[in-house]
């Protein structure tokens, strides 16, 4: 098969595969929370207190739906804010303690729904793929 060919066969599963598994995903998650939501307890549990600025930027959204998600997750619990320790003119939101057990929660159901996903390949071409793509990853822009 020619390059040219792989690359638009690559291109066609990638996306049916990464579109099939981001909407099961989102399946699991919907009965508690959103995609979005779910994104910023995984920001917030790798780093602790971020500012809303930090958040946007790192989810690639504006600054007003990380408002209008973060204020949802306040009224859920999930998230505080609070004043930064070292300046006291910056917010910070945080993970509150149920919101670490809901992000352990969820995550454990997505690693088991991904863990089930990805049965039907060997140890050895899923390392091959995790390669891959790290590989990819590393020559971004």
């Amino acid at each position: 098969m020619e390059r040219h060919t792989m690359m638009v066969d690559l291109e066609k599963s990638m996306r049916r595969v990464f579109r099939q598994i981001r909407y099961e995903i989102n399946d699991l998650l919907q009965s508690e929370m959103t995609s979005s939501e779910f994104a910023i307890l995984r920001l917030l549990s790798e780093g602790g207190g971020k500012k809303a600025t930090e958040l946007s930027k790192a989810l690639g959204v504006s600054a007003s739906h990380i408002t209008a998600v973060t204020d949802t997750m306040i009224d859920k619990e999930y998230i505080t804010r609070r004043r930064s320790p070292n300046d006291r003119r910056v917010v910070e939101i945080v993970l509150t303690e149920k919101g670490e057990e809901i992000f352990k929660e969820f995550g454990d159901k997505k690693l088991k729904y991904l863990t089930e996903k990805f049965e039907v390949i060997s140890d050895e071409e899923l390392q091959q793929l995790i390669n891959a793509l790290h590989r990819l990853d590393r020559f971004k822009e």
